[in-house]
This record gives structure tokens, sequence and C-alpha cells, in this order.
């Protein structure tokens, strides 16, 4: 089933690129890649990678225009000074601040189509 009332790629690349002239994602690399399903080829996500934490963050939208994030985690155990753990809760925070702008933007466009 297709959901055309999903953000675009162009619109979600757009509101990524705003967004981080004014805010970023603590120490960690972001991504607006294209939805690999076949039925959201229009449509993107958000892909960050955190340097402080052994995992990876996917920022995703639904048919019903709600953003989610889903942890991915790798394997392995790792250490952290109290320096590395404050940096990565730093990173788990701004990505929840991306996370939230994208879902005001989403309900902003929403409003106005």
């Amino acid at each position: 089933m297709t959901c055309s009332a999903r953000p675009t790629f162009t619109e979600i690349h757009e509101w990524v690129t705003e967004y981080e002239k004014h805010d970023s994602v603590a120490h960690a690399t972001v991504h607006v890649l294209r939805q690999d399903d076949p039925e959201h080829l229009e449509s993107g996500m958000v892909a960050i990678h955190l340097n402080h934490g052994p995992a990876s963050i996917s920022l995703n939208v639904d048919c019903e225009r709600t953003w989610t994030a889903a942890l991915s985690e790798r394997s392995g155990e790792f250490p952290l000074s109290g320096g590395n753990l404050i940096a990565l809760g730093e990173e788990l925070y701004t990505t929840g601040k991306l996370c939230e702008y994208l879902q005001a933007r989403t309900d902003e466009a929403a409003a106005t189509s």
C-alpha cells in the first residue's frame, strides 16, 4: 500500500539542511537517505551514526506522518569514560530534537496542504 501523505525525500533533505543551519546533532554524522521500500521510493529517512556508542539511529516517518526513531545496536561491549558518556547523551538528546523538528515540519506541511 503506497501512502502519498509521507514527506518526500526532497522535503526531508531540505528540512534537515535547514535544521543544521541553526542546530546540529552533537558529535554525530547525519545522512538523508532514500527509502529502500519500493512502495515508498519518493520518501526518505534520516540515518544518524553515533560516534560515542555502538549504534545508529534511523528516523522514519510512517503513512500517518508520525516520525519515530529506531536504535540499531552493534555487537560488543563499549566501555566509556565520563566524558564519552556525556557525549553519547548529547548525541541522543540532539537526535531527539531533530526528530521533534521533523515532526513539527511534517505537521506544518500537512496543515498547509
